[in-house]
């Protein structure tokens, strides 16, 4: 009878600890924003070819690690000589409307932005903060959480949204500056939150299964 609540309790462990490990083990995924496909603002002047036009995005937050990952799909390949940059502007808890009386988009908040040129290369605030993979229409970087310091949110907690600019200064005869260089929003009218990975609750969970195991451990050395 011993033996046998014994061994029902090492498979209750076992399952115990299965099943935790098995959550603790399946990682938090970044919340993708989809964008429609050639929805190029009326006030935009430049190119409307596929590298202006977003149809995906998202930012993760890792917290172990202290870094950005920003990553985003347009609807054509970019090439290092396009005259495209993207623009990631993130709100760290002072972020203004800029936008709100040329776009009318008072909900796209920021008070830093990222900016990944179509060569690669990253910068913020002046400097250069790295280089972003570019591969066909998709772009994937990842920021040092020192370039995108707190003001009065903590990192896990900024709100970001993404647009293209164009950078020429004329297309089709026609002068392209300020929001006139602006193609597309993603979201198209509000700021979307950072996915802070891994979440609290998966971190809990995974210190849950270790004790678990180290419990069952202890159950079978006695």
């Amino acid at each position: 009878m011993k033996h046998s609540v014994l061994n029902k309790s090492y498979a209750a462990g076992s399952a115990l600890v299965v099943s935790v490990a098995a959550l603790a083990a399946s990682p938090a995924q970044a919340v993708t924003v989809a964008d429609p496909m050639g929805d190029f603002l009326s006030t935009y002047k430049g190119a409307q070819t596929g590298e202006f036009d977003v149809i995906a995005s998202w930012v993760n937050y890792d917290v172990d690690r202290d870094v950005f990952e920003l990553s985003a799909t347009m609807a054509g390949n970019i090439s290092p000589t396009s005259l495209a940059a993207y623009v990631w502007g993130f709100n760290r808890g002072q972020g203004t409307a800029v936008f709100g009386n040329s776009l009318g988009l008072t909900e796209v908040l920021f008070d830093r932005t990222v900016v990944v040129n179509a060569n690669g290369s990253i910068t913020s605030a002046g400097a250069n903060v790295g280089t972003a993979t570019i591969f066909g229409s998709t772009i994937t970087a990842t920021i040092a959480g020192s370039v995108l310091p707190e003001n009065g949110f903590s990192k896990a907690n900024y709100t970001w949204n993404l647009w293209p600019r164009f950078t020429g200064t004329s297309f089709n005869g026609v002068s392209v500056s300020g929001v006139a260089a602006i193609p597309d929003f993603a979201p198209n009218t509000v700021n979307a939150a950072v996915t802070a990975v891994p979440e609290p609750s998966t971190t809990a969970l995974m210190f849950l299964g270790i004790g678990a195991f180290a419990l069952l451990r202890r159950r079978q050395a006695s």
